[in-house]
Parts: C-alpha cells; structure tokens; sequence
C-alpha cells in the first residue's frame, strides 16, 4: 500500500487534497475568528445596556475581583477621605501624559474603595489639591476596573503623604494603581479594583437632596471594555471546515488503499491464469 501511495498520480492527488485541505484549515480560522469577534461584540452590548447596579452586588471588600465585575457600571454611596490620596503616574489623555487623581471613598461596607477623580498633566495642578476633595456624603457613579498589574520596582514615585491623617501635603506618587500597594497606605479593609468616575453629587444631610461638586480635576473617559466571548453557530462551522479537510485526507488514503487491493488482486488473478497454462 505505502509503494502504491508513492506512485506519482497518487503523489500528485495528494498534493492536491494538501492544497484543499490548507484552504479548509484557513476557513476553518477565519471562522474561529468571526466567533471571537462575534462574541466579543455581543458581551460589550451586553456590559453596555446592562443597568447601573449598587457596587456590593458585584464586589466585595477584601475579596478577589470577580470578571463579572470588569466594566461594570456601578452607584456608590459613601464619603471620601482627604487624607487618602494619591497619583498614579504614566496616564494618557488625549495623547499626553499624566497623573490620576485618585482618592479614597469611605463605602457603608466600612471598607475604602480607590475612586479615579480625574487626570492632570502635573502633581503640582491645583486641581490635586486636597482642599479640592468634596466633604460630605456623596452619590459616585463609575465604572469598575481591576487593578493595574504590579509595576516594576513598585516603590513609590514620591514619598510625601498624609494619607490616613488628614493632611494637605503632597499626596504619595505611585507606578501602580494595586490595592496591595494601597493597603499599606490607607489600611484594611480595601476593595479589589478601583471605581472610574463618571458623576458625583453631594448630598445634604438636612434636606437630603443631591447638590452641586465643586471643580476638581479633568474626568477621566470610561475605559474600553473589551471583555471575551464566543458565537457558538460560527465554532461550529470552523469545526465543520476542519471536518472537511480531515476527511479529504481520509478519502485519500481509501483510494490508494482500494487502488492497491485492485492491484494485488490483478497480480493475483495473473499469477493464477499464468500457473493454469
């Protein structure tokens, strides 16, 4: 059977069906391909209609950071701590840049959960400021994030801080957004991930409607989701095109094989009618 493969027709068919057999495992590709885009275009619908939800039934305190909750909208009530403030350095906006402004929000978990104010191109904008913090209750929305992966050397950029006493000095320049590093900082306990901000009001504890914030630094645009998926019609046809090309090869093999037994049945029957003679 493999001298009967070998023979050049043969060769020359299986050269053909490689070809074929290439052209199937690439559609087989593209497919995948336009299941994952598919996929990834139906979950970014999905997290973007989904309704805003209060920030405890997506993530707790002190625990990991749930995919579910990655780019979801969220509504936060609690009171920032001026003394809890930081940059984090090596931020775009619009091209150029800079420094987030992020501040610790006192939640009703009792936990602090870091809260992206906003961006500005210096730690010596105004806008840092910590007299710029809103005082009082407040109504946050957002967007959630998990937390930037560790830098290297995760030293801190600057070391002046007043975090945890109310101070007004320089806040603690970081290279990292991570609750790790920030644990050490603001104490426990601490949400995993952080809140990007979208709107904030104040609210009067006498009347208890919300009132206007004072200027604060440039709001940071909501993040890009880009979360994963699949469209299962689109797996399915990859696996056929797949399919295919193997039972190309297969259909190969059965004709070279059944090519071969004709062969030797003729090499047969020959010897056979020579031997009767």
């Amino acid at each position: 059977m493999l001298r009967n493969a070998l023979r050049p027709r043969w060769l020359a068919l299986l050269a053909l069906v490689l070809l074929v057999c290439a052209a199937f495992s690439w559609m087989g590709s593209w497919q995948l391909g336009v299941a994952r885009d598919k996929g990834a275009e139906q979950a970014r619908r999905e997290v973007a209609t989904s309704p805003r939800v209060p920030l405890e039934q997506v993530l707790q305190p002190q625990q990991g950071f749930p995919v579910v909750a990655d780019g979801r909208r969220v509504g936060v009530r609690g009171q920032y701590d001026p003394g809890r403030h930081v940059l984090v350095s090596g931020r775009l906006q619009h091209g150029v840049s800079g420094w987030w402004v992020v501040t610790a929000v006192r939640t009703s978990a009792g936990a602090w959960l870091p809260v992206v104010r906003g961006w500005v191109p210096s730690p010596s904008d105004p806008a840092v400021s910590a007299d710029r913090v809103p005082t009082g209750p407040v109504l946050l929305q957002g967007v959630l994030q998990p937390d930037d992966p560790p830098a290297e050397g995760a030293a801190p950029v600057g070391s002046e801080s007043g975090a945890g006493s109310g101070s007004a000095r320089t806040p603690e320049q970081l290279r990292a957004l991570d609750a790790a590093e920030l644990v050490n900082l603001w104490g426990a306990p601490i949400y995993n991930g952080f809140l990007v901000l979208t709107g904030e009001q104040r609210v009067q504890q006498t009347a208890g409607q919300p009132t206007g914030m004072v200027a604060g630094p440039q709001r940071v645009p909501p993040p890009t989701v880009q979360p994963s998926g699949l469209a299962w019609r689109n797996v399915a046809y990859a696996v056929q095109w797949w399919v295919f090309a193997g039972f190309a090869l297969v259909l190969w093999w059965k004709m070279v094989a059944q090519d071969a037994r004709e062969r030797e049945a003729a090499e047969r029957g020959g010897m056979d009618d020579g031997g009767t003679a």
